[in-house]
């Protein structure tokens, strides 16, 4: 997956032209498997061994790739109980909250260029 803040983004119609998976990538710096994880968990609750189903990837790398989504709060583990011990499954942040976080990091982001530029230049 490319990233799209490597572009020169001068008009509205380069801007519309990034891929959204490229987008939330690029703002939320995941890695490719992290953003396709994301976007599994919108609509569903997974497990980590449905998540390596899906994705064709071992289950240890699912697992650091849910503990980093984890920490940077994007998604959630939910524990479910068994018979005999318990496991997790895993849903994102809701999308309007998904779309809050990454305006936030945006305009972060924005902030600390302009005091880079103003102090700097």
């Amino acid at each position: 997956m490319k990233n799209w803040l490597n572009k020169n983004l001068c008009s509205r119609i380069q801007i519309e032209g990034i891929d959204i998976n490229e987008l939330v990538s690029g703002v939320l710096t995941l890695n490719e498997l992290e953003t396709n994880i994301l976007f599994l968990l919108f609509d569903n609750q997974l497990s980590a061994i449905k998540l390596s189903e899906e994705t064709q990837k071992h289950r240890s790398t699912i697992q650091k790739a849910l503990s980093s989504l984890m920490s940077k709060g994007l998604i959630i583990r939910k524990k479910k109980g068994l018979r005999r011990g318990y496991h997790f499954t895993y849903s994102s942040i809701q999308k309007t909250k998904l779309k809050e976080v990454m305006i936030s990091y945006i305009e972060d982001q924005t902030m600390c260029l302009k005091e880079r530029i103003e102090n700097e230049l």
